[in-house]
Parts: structure tokens; C-alpha cells; sequence
């Protein structure tokens, strides 16, 4: 059977026919975003000549694009319109965004023009709640939504899209609120790289040990522990990956760094790599963030003319690494390390049981080290700087800096770096949030803090967090976040295992009722053991840490709601 054109296009770029093997299941989302770009979609046609080329079974290919998102048996309009409903896109006016769109089109979200233009849509994160409200057209991130803007998207597309792509970089700058101790400290292009190979294999492994970097993506793994692991592992190849799938709700200091400082982090995988033998490396991007591909690539190839990316990097003799680009195509469960390996694979981003753990059997079972694009970022100081000097900043157990995103009803929202130990009220304070009732630390998958917690600080001992710091003001109703957050959650996990796919829902339902004043004590109490088995029981980190903004704002904003029986709030928390 003849394949699609655009399938041969991904297959062979020289536009060629090639026979393709079982190996080549690892290009299956490639192909199909390729497709959809081409066409708007992808066909019961296009599906079985895929899966022929490929030699499985179309099933597998349509298991894999109703998964994501982004991708689509169905044909949508020209253009896409994607309206952001994470948290702080909500208070800013998302919805009235949203009715706005929708007025103008004369469609709801969901649906496409009736002459095929647009097909308007609601989506998670995309990254840009410091400029919120956002939205995403086509692949345009797009904040500070207005009246007359909507009126510009829905009568001149094109023009818009090109307008905001050409002032992207510019209009990161002024997002960087403040520059800290690490992160944004300044350092010679390859000045990490230069010093490993100086220090060697085992040297760069001490430093990194010796310098307590812990993953900053939220779990907070030490770095040095991983690599070593995945450096001792006996295979004939081993992979490098980034994980840039940034989209915890509230988080854009990821798109910060991929744009400003992208030589820093390929610099950092390339570091990788040669300490543990590894010789390719995947830069794993969220789909929202496919904007960000040609700088990206012309970075990459320029690194390579330089001799830092490539065989025989910086002259020495046998120290390959090259990096390729994987798009992801809007799954927030990919951003878990063995789900987005899956991804990689060519399949449903799905997580994994562990062990076996991915530093002994991560992509197409060879060692893997997967990395948050922050953690990349900093290695390259780590090695150049030394694992002292970053040991000296932070607290005992926190060693470094952390870059955080803070949006919400603050008057100065941003990526801020500060040192591990910074308390919550000090961070109010660099974003003008003072007046805050409560701060959600952690994204949707975090922990809310109220107002007498805020002498807590962010910190692995004390408050961990992947990035994201959402201020609440005084007249936010905090059930209204609890239930923006559930509903995320009800959107994003991926259906496998029954704890979290069957209890967001109840819980969502119950914040529900809660609003209504229709919940009693004794159902209450069930929707916290409710949440308690699913910390326990849920299969990866989704489904453990979904309960958490239910647990803490039912318990620390009881005031805000009425139980629909006599007994006391205080004698459900306390049995």
C-alpha cells in the first residue's frame, strides 16, 4: 500500500521510500503530529497505512491518538483556538474570555465554524499564567487576552500569529522578576562542559553527588544518586532525557529557561551524557510549546558547528552526544518519568510499574536519566563553579536555588529565583501579594498554606515544590479552587488504575455538594478516607497527590462551607 505523503516526509526527509521495521515504533508520534499538521487531522486511512508501515495494528495507532490531546481523528477547523481554564486564567477572566470567543464565533467550546476557520476549545495549563488571561492559537501562546484582541484573532489569524511569534523572546525577558544566586548567574557558553571533560567521568558523578542537586521537577530525587546508578548500569546504550513537559497548573518557569537559556541546558544534557556513556539524549517538549521548535533546532545546529554537539565533541576523541527533539502532544501525565518514556516509545503515555526503574530500564529498556529541564540548567554552574560554592547556598538539605512561578492576585507575577529557605511570606513580598489568604504551593498537585503558615519555607524539609506559587487574595472562594483543580485532574489522569480514575470524580462531586451546603458530616468523612486511599493506592504521583488540594482547603477553610447535618466540623477531622 502507497503511504500518505506526509508519512514518507518523517520516514525520510530526502522524501524517499524506506523499509520500516519494528524499531521505528518509537517515530509513531512524530508521524502523527506530522500528519495532523499537514491535513488537520488524521483518517481511518491514514491509520491503517501507518500502522502497515510500521507493522502493527491500526488499533495501536488509534489507542495512541485518542490519548492526547492535541491530536484528532477528526477534522477541525483552520485554526484552533484553545482557551486556558487552569486556576490563575480563572481569576483573571478566563471565562469571559471564553463567552467572548464564543459570542464572536456563534459556536460553543467544543465545536468549528460552520465555514471551517476555527474550532474553539477549552484547555489545561499552557504555560502563560503570569500574562493570564492566555490562549493558545494554533500553536501561538498568547496572554493579556482583551476585547480587541479577540476581535483581531477571529478576523485576521494569520496576522495575529505571526505578530506574537516575532516578539516571543522580548516578551519573556520582562517576565524574569528576579535574578538569583545560580539559575541566572552568569557563566561562559561550554564553561561546564570544558571543565568536565577536565575533571572526567568520575569526577563530574562526585560533583554532582557532592553538590546535593536534587530533582527540581518537584520530586526532588538527588541527581547525583541517579546518574551514578544509570553511569554503573552495563548496556550498550543508554539515553539522556529532558523532561520539558512543564504542565503542572501555575508553572511557566520551564518556558522561561527554554527560551532564554537553551545553550545552558543542552549543555547540561550533553554533560549527562558523558558522564554516565550515553550518546543520544531526547529534549521531550510539551505539546504547548511547539512555538518554541525552530529556536530550538537552530540552536541545536549551532552548537554543532561549534563542536559541542555532535561526535567528538570539543575535539576529544570518542566523546559523542546529539540531542533529538520529541514533541508531546498535550498530556499532563507525560510530565511522569516513565509515562513520558512511554511517549517516547510511540505509545500512550501511561506510567509504569516500578520497579524496574528507569536508571536500569527506562527507553527501549536501556538505562535512562530523566531530568527537569531546571536540573539541566543547573549542572553546568555545578561543574564550573563547584559543588562548594553551590553547597553554599540555601539550607543544609536544600542545597542551591529554585526558580519559582508565581501568578494569581499578586501585582508583580513572574519567575523569581531564590535561594532554598526562602519563606512564603518573603516571596509575597518580591511579588506584591502581601494581602494573600492563602498561597497554593505546588500547582494543583500541591499544598494549599493560609495565612498562618506563611513564616514556612520552600524547601525538601519544609514546603517541596515543582515551581508553581498561585496567590489566593482575601475575596477568592477557596471550594472554587478546590474544584478547578479536581477537574483537572478528572481531565488529565490517565484512566489505569481504579483508585484515581474512579476517586477524582467522587471528589469532585463532593466539593460539588459542599458548595451547595448538600454534604454531611458523614460523607465528609468519607471523601477523606476517600482521598487517603488514593495517596496509598493510586498507581504513580497523579493519582497520590490529587487528593492534596481537597485535604488541606477542606480543612484549613472549613468557615467557607456548611455541613448539611449538625455535627461539627471539627469532629469529622478529628474521628
Amino acid at each position: 500500500m502507497k503511504p500518505t505523503c506526509s508519512v514518507e516526509k518523517v520516514l525520510d526527509k530526502n522524501g524517499k521510500e524506506v523499509v520500516v521495521c519494528d524499531e521505528t515504533r518509537s517515530k509513531l508520534l512524530p508521524i502523527l503530529e506530522e500528519v495532523q499538521a499537514k491535513k488537520g487531522y488524521i483518517s481511518d486511512k491514514d491509520m491503517q497505512e501507518i500502522a502497515d508501515r510500521l507493522k502493527i495494528h491500526p488499533v495501536e495507532v488509534y489507542s495512541v491518538i485518542t490519548f492526547y490531546s492535541f491530536l484528532s481523528s477528526e477534522k477541525k477547523g483552520k485554526h484552533m483556538i484553545r482557551v486556558s481554564n487552569c486556576m490563575p486564567n480563572e481569576m483573571a477572566g478566563g471565562q469571559n474570555v471564553l463567552k467572548a470567543f464564543e459570542k464572536a464565533l456563534k459556536i460553543k467550546a467544543g465545536q468549528t465554524t460552520k465555514n471551517g476557520k476555527f474550532t474553539l476549545k477549552t484547555t489545561g495549563c499552557i504555560g502563560m499564567c503570569d500574562s493570564s488571561p492566555a490562549i493558545m492559537l494554533d500553536a501561538a501562546l498568547i496572554g493579556g487576552v482583551t476585547p480587541a484582541l479577540i476581535k483581531r484573532i477571529v478576523k485576521e489569524p494569520e496576522k495575529v500569529i505571526k505578530e506574537v511569534v516575532s516578539r516571543q523572546s522580548s516578551v519573556v525577558r520582562k517576565e524574569i522578576g528576579r535574578k538569583g544566586q545560580v539559575i541566572f548567574s552568569a557563566i561562559q557558553p561550554s564553561a561546564g562542559l570544558k571543565k568536565a571533560l577536565e575533571l572526567g567521568r568520575s569526577g563530574v558523578l562526585d560533583a554532582v553527588r557532592d553538590s546535593n542537586l536534587k530533582g527540581r521537577g518537584g520530586a526532588g530525587f538527588p541527581t547525583g544518586v541517579k546518574w551514578n546508578l544509570a553511569a554503573t548500569a552495563h548496556a550498550d546504550k543508554k539515553f539522556v532525557v529532558c523532561n520539558a513537559d512543564e504542565g503542572e497548573p501555575g508553572t511557566f518557569k520551564d518556558r522561561v529557561l527554554l527560551t532564554e537559556y537553551p545553550g545552558l541546558l543542552l549543555e547540561g544534557m550533553a554533560i549527562a551524557g558523558f558522564a554516565i556513556g550515553a550518546e543520544a539524549g531526547f529534549l521531550y517538549l510539551r505539546g504547548e510549546y511547539g512555538s518554541f521548535l525552530p529556536m530550538l533546532e537552530k540552536k541545536l545546529e549551532e552548537m554543532r558547528k561549534e563542536g559541542v554537539l555532535g561526535r567528538n565533541i570539543t575535539g576529544k576523541k570518542g566523546f559523542n552526544f546529539d540531542i533529538e527533539i520529541r514533541l508531546g502532544a498535550g498530556a499532563y501525565i507525560c510530565g511522569e518519568e516513565t509515562a513520558l518514556i512511554e511517549s517516547l516509545e510511540g505509545n500512550r503515555g501511561e506510567p509504569r510499574n516500578r520497579p524496574p526503574f528507569p536508571v536500569n530500564t527506562g527507553f527501549e529498556g536501556y538505562p535512562t536519566i530523566v531530568n527537569n529541564v531546571e536540573t539541566f540548567v543547573a549542572v553546568p554552574h555545578i561543574v564550573a563553579k563547584g559543588a562548594e560554592w553551590f553547597k553554599s547556598i540555601g539550607t543544609e538539605r536544600s542545597s542551591g536555588s529554585k526558580l519559582l512561578s508565581i501568578s494569581g492576585d499578586c501585582k508583580r507575577p513572574g519567575v523569581y529565583e531564590v535561594p532554598f529557605g526562602t519563606s512564603i511570606k518573603e516571596i509575597l513580598k518580591l511579588a506584591a501579594g502581601e494581602d494573600a489568604k492563602a498561597v497554593q504551593v505546588g500547582g494543583a498537585s500541591g499544598t494549599c498554606v493560609t495565612r498562618g503558615e506563611f513564616g514556612r519555607k520552600i524547601a525538601f524539609e519544609d514546603f517541596p515544590t515543582g515551581g508553581s506559587v498561585i496567590v489566593f487574595g482575601k475575596k477568592r472562594k477557596m471550594l472554587d479552587a478546590a474544584e478547578n483543580f479536581l477537574k483537572f485532574f478528572e481531565e488529565e489522569h490517565c484512566g489505569q488504575c481504579t483508585p484515581c480514575r474512579e476517586g477524582v470524580p467522587v471528589l469532585l462531586e463532593g466539593i460539588r455538594m459542599l458548595k451547595k451546603g448538600e454534604c454531611s458530616s458523614d460523607y465528609l468523612k468519607d471523601l477523606l478516607s476517600l482521598s487517603e486511599t488514593m495517596q496509598c493506592a493510586s498507581k504513580c504521583g497523579l493519582g497520590q497527590s490529587a487528593p492534596n488540594a481537597f485535604l488541606s482547603i477542606i480543612e484549613n477553610f472549613s468557615s467557607e462551607y456548611e455541613l448539611s447535618n449538625k455535627k461539627t466540623k471539627e469532629q469529622v477531622f478529628n474521628g
